[in-house]
């Protein structure tokens, strides 16, 4: 499909000055012709403002002093983004530890323009292992109290007739284009209550409710090194008492209590939240534990 429209790409970054190096490559490279990045570099100390600058210098990059977390980022870069974005225009939510290939925000905006305008994710695929799915697609079953993941766990099994997901209720920011029109339908991520996970969960609750579209593009393929995700996701061996506490409680930690209680709050239907507010409880009885007895 031929479009005019901007793609505004939106990356927050501190350190991993290697990685962003890549993505910027992956950016530089695309067949989509009408991309401006935007980096928020939450205060840096590996040089990573000073190499954008002197490589990249059509990249805009906003300078943070160490406290914006990923949704004071993200949050930054929106509303920058719309001061200067016209109708038709798109947000692209990505991060520094993904790369792709030369034909992925074309793909985007396509699948974006054939389901009229919808917000749109990408098929996330391990870096380091080509043919693992990291995400295909996941749907929150309130009832349950559960996350199911959707789709095929790796490549080789994904089918030729597989273009799309559409059964899903969340998505990430990992990957992910945005109609500007989203953001000034339903305001921006919400930082002061998600300053760095499940923010991307929630807006994504938000925008469905009020009627956009959410689906996730299999053609749309990011490679993401899946190691950097999360607090002690791959750590090994005895956790200390502070370790724990940090597990379930730091803002850090993909799995914490407080933002986990919050996304309840604010995104599970009414009807719901008293037997998610007890799951939660149940698993943190159960998590905390498990955790003392190793």
């Amino acid at each position: 499909m031929n479009n005019n429209s901007t793609v505004f790409a939106v990356c927050g970054v501190f350190n991993h000055l290697e990685d962003t190096k890549r993505l910027l490559k992956s950016i530089r490279k695309q067949n989509y012709s009408k991309i401006k990045t935007f980096i928020i570099d939450d205060g840096s100390t590996d040089g990573t403002p000073e190499y954008i600058y002197k490589r990249y210098s059509e990249t805009v990059v906003l300078r943070g002093h160490g406290n914006l977390w990923w949704t004071g980022s993200m949050k930054w870069a929106v509303e920058e983004v719309i001061k200067v974005a016209h109708s038709g225009d798109f947000i692209l939510t990505i991060n520094n530890d993904c790369i792709f290939d030369k034909n992925y925000v074309q793909l985007l905006v396509d699948s974006s323009l054939k389901f009229k305008r919808a917000i749109v994710g990408s098929l996330a695929v391990d870096k380091n292992d080509r043919n693992s799915i990291y995400d295909a697609g996941m749907k929150i079953d309130w009832k349950r109290g559960k996350i199911i993941s959707l789709g095929p766990q790796y490549l080789n099994e994904l089918q030729e007739s597989q273009l799309y997901q559409e059964d899903i209720n969340i998505l990430s920011t990992k990957g992910t284009l945005y109609p500007v029109e989203v953001f000034r339908r339903v305001g921006n991520f919400d930082q002061k209550h998600f300053p760095h996970y499940l923010s991307d969960y929630e807006f994504s609750c938000r925008a469905k409710k009020n009627g956009f579209k959410l689906i996730l593009s299999y053609q749309s393929i990011v490679y993401n090194d899946t190691i950097r995700t999360g607090l002690w996701k791959n750590k090994k061996g005895i956790l200390g008492l502070k370790e724990i506490w940090d597990l379930l409680f730091s803002r850090r930690s993909k799995v914490n209590i407080i933002d986990n209680f919050k996304f309840i709050k604010y995104c599970c239907p009414k009807e719901y939240k008293f037997r998610n507010y007890l799951y939660l409880l149940i698993k943190l009885i159960i998590s905390g534990y498990r955790l003392l007895l190793s």
